[in-house]
């Protein structure tokens, strides 16, 4: 049976453990999230003798698969076998970063007492002094630093300095089991929004196959984002939930690894190549060579779920799958009620013409798929309605306006670089049109760093001309000449949004198969 100790450790000792890693994270708890503004927070309770909760470490007999705390001050120990933080890993790297790495910059003001993230104090003026300076040098060197006598200051000082004297309450458990410890874990996060139930979910998984998490899920992740499809690992475990149990309910998934453990590689498998297969399908026949604008990870779970189930993909129907995630995407299939609608979709992929269900549902929610030139009125980078823009420029066969490559957010060197440019300089019409005009989609262009700094900030009139008429029509910007004139902008938005929804529209058309 498990034994539970209660003690008190000085935050300079705990901080020492964590750089010499004699504290370490077990592979189910998160990374490090905090802000600057949470570890200032943090540090003006300590300062104030403010409670700041306890911490829950682990001593394991048999090592599990670990990690080191996120610093960079951290160095291999050489002392005894490490114990694991199962809760105050934020609270920990906070400290370490701060005492050993100035990261964040925190500073504090001699005269006010307060604390603050470096840039905003600066900007605030006042007495302000570096907390690791503090840490480091120690209070007496940085008062004899700044000049200052006995005082009321300089005690400041040793009060800050005697943060790191501190103790924090620990909770510290010997002889438990991973099981029980994973058990412990989630039981001690699931209370409130402390976790997110995918990481509970991971928790789990971890528990299950330890190293797994690791070695697989997070490796594949950081993978997917040195190709330039930067997706957030729950959605890789929503995906896994999917074609694991045909639901994207994170506790399910719980409930199957419990019932079934030996199929969850296999499913994991299934994802990692149904995700692989999809991302390498949509790159090649729709141009989706990021997935920066995608509107909705979660619009990934149903092409997974349904190429998962497609023994090699032969009898799959790669345009009705594309073209559901563009309609998906752009009509906001997910984003409320997020599981309800995913697992009704996630039914209808079983049906015998699955997409024909999926558009049908679709339709009665939204009144129409098509979409029209209304719909791209103020619409701008953030609108489901940019990804599809950029699609449909994509399929016109879109060059850049300076040297003629194709267009690709993949194109090598930085003045290749792909970025999104106005039309209508915002030096030229901001004063006289709404911001949400200014930036609207249907006033963006698509060109490489290099075009858009030679074309600078000069009206469409005074630079238009010098461009192949065929590229501009390759991103539908109007070529007749009357509208490039500041005085009919309104005009020329009309006209192009017309131009791009008749574009977007002739993307779905390509990828409709016919079955309905």
């Amino acid at each position: 049976m498990g034994h539970l100790q209660v003690t008190q450790i000085e935050i300079g000792t705990l901080a020492q453990q964590v750089r010499d890693r004699e504290l370490v994270l077990p592979e189910i708890q998160r990374s490090y999230v905090w802000s600057g503004s949470d570890v200032r927070d943090l540090l003006d309770s300590l300062y104030r003798g403010f409670p700041v909760g306890t911490l829950l470490f682990w001593r394991a007999d048999d090592l599990p698969h670990v990690r080191p705390l996120n610093t960079e001050s951290s160095q291999r120990s050489v002392g005894r076998p490490p114990e694991f933080v199962l809760d105050g890993q934020q609270r920990l790297t906070a400290l370490v970063r701060v005492i050993y790495d100035r990261d964040p910059d925190v500073l504090f003001n001699i005269d006010t007492e307060e604390f603050e993230v470096a840039r905003a104090a600066r900007r605030r003026g006042g007495n302000w002094i570096s907390v690791t300076d503090v840490f480091q040098k120690g209070g007496l060197a940085v008062a004899l630093e700044l000049g200052l006598s006995p005082g009321e200051s300089t005690e400041r000082i040793k009060t800050l300095e005697a943060i790191t004297k501190k103790y924090f309450p620990v909770h510290l458990l010997s002889d438990f089991d991973y099981e029980e410890v994973t058990d412990i874990f989630v039981r001690a996060n699931s209370k409130g929004s402390r976790l997110r139930q995918a990481e509970l979910a991971m928790a789990q998984i971890a528990f299950r196959f330890p190293g797994m998490v690791t070695d697989d899920l997070k490796a594949f992740e950081e993978e997917l984002d040195d190709s330039g499809y930067d997706i957030d690992l729950r959605y890789l475990i929503r995906c896994v939930a999917a074609v694991a149990t045909g639901q994207s309910k994170f506790p399910v998934l719980a409930t199957f690894l419990g019932d079934s453990p030996n199929e969850f590689r296999i499913s994991w498998r299934r994802t990692r190549e149904a995700i692989e297969w999809f991302l390498n399908l949509a790159r090649e026949n729709i141009g989706l060579a990021s997935w920066e604008w995608v509107p909705s990870n979660n619009a990934l779970v149903v092409p997974v779920a349904y190429l998962a189930r497609h023994n090699h993909y032969r009898d799959a129907d790669t345009n009705g799958l594309l073209r559901w995630f563009l309609l998906s995407s752009v009509w906001g299939r997910y984003n409320r009620a997020i599981e309800t609608r995913l697992d009704q979709d996630l039914r209808l992929i079983r049906e015998d013409s699955p997409f024909v269900a999926l558009e049908r549902q679709l339709l009665q929610d939204v009144g129409r798929l098509e979409v029209s030139a209304d719909d791209l009125d103020g619409a701008g980078i953030n609108s489901p309605f940019f990804l599809a823009a950029y699609l449909a420029c994509h399929r016109r066969g879109a060059e850049d306006w300076g040297n003629g490559t194709r267009l690709s957010p993949r194109n090598l060197g930085v003045p290749y670089t792909l970025e999104r440019h106005h039309i209508f300089p915002r030096a030229v019409i901001s004063d006289r049109y709404d911001r949400k005009d200014v930036n609207e989609i249907a006033n963006l262009a698509f060109i490489s760093k290099r075009a858009n700094l030679r074309i600078g900030k000069k009206a469409p009139i005074d630079y238009l001309d010098g461009i192949p008429q065929e590229r501009l029509e390759q991103q539908f910007v109007p070529t007749e000449r009357a509208l490039w004139h500041v005085d009919v902008y309104q005009d020329f938005l009309q006209r192009r949004r017309e131009l791009l929804a008749n574009g977007i529209n002739e993307v779905f058309a390509s990828l409709h198969t016919g079955a309905g």
